[in-house]
């Protein structure tokens, strides 16, 4: 994939996921088969083990796994977390050579929904919400 086609699919993941509990919120059913998660693969149903995003939290320091295989062909492309509100956190976005694992500083003391999606690039967009 060239730099400009995975450079743009990374700032539409992002405003994408800025957006998303609003959006989600206001219009659930517009994410179908937009969104998915491990409740909802929608019509990728089958694989939601290989994409959805395992979160774990450590004090002030969240960790991202997605148990998906890198390959150039198929690879995930990025993480993307989301606090409450809507307010973007940080992303790190992926080469297939790299392993699909992140770790990012939630604000001290934060309390409150996080939003952590994964995004594939032949899977598409895949959300877990937790509350801290």
């Amino acid at each position: 994939m060239q730099r400009r086609q995975l450079a743009a699919r990374a700032l539409a993941g992002a405003a994408i996921a800025a957006a998303l509990p609003i959006a989600a919120r206001a219009m659930p059913e517009q994410n179908e088969n937009v969104v998915f998660s491990a409740a909802d693969p929608g019509h990728w149903t089958g694989v939601e083990a290989l994409h959805v995003p395992d979160v774990t939290v450590d004090g002030s320091t969240l960790t991202v796994k997605t148990p998906h295989p890198m390959s150039q062909p198929h690879y995930i492309v990025s993480h993307t977390v989301v606090l409450e509100g809507g307010k973007f956190l940080d992303r790190k976005t992926f080469a297939y050579t790299d392993q699909p694992v992140s770790t990012h500083t939630l604000p001290a003391g934060y309390k409150g929904l996080v939003t952590v999606t994964s995004t594939c690039n032949l899977h598409d967009f895949w959300v877990k919400r937790i509350t801290v």
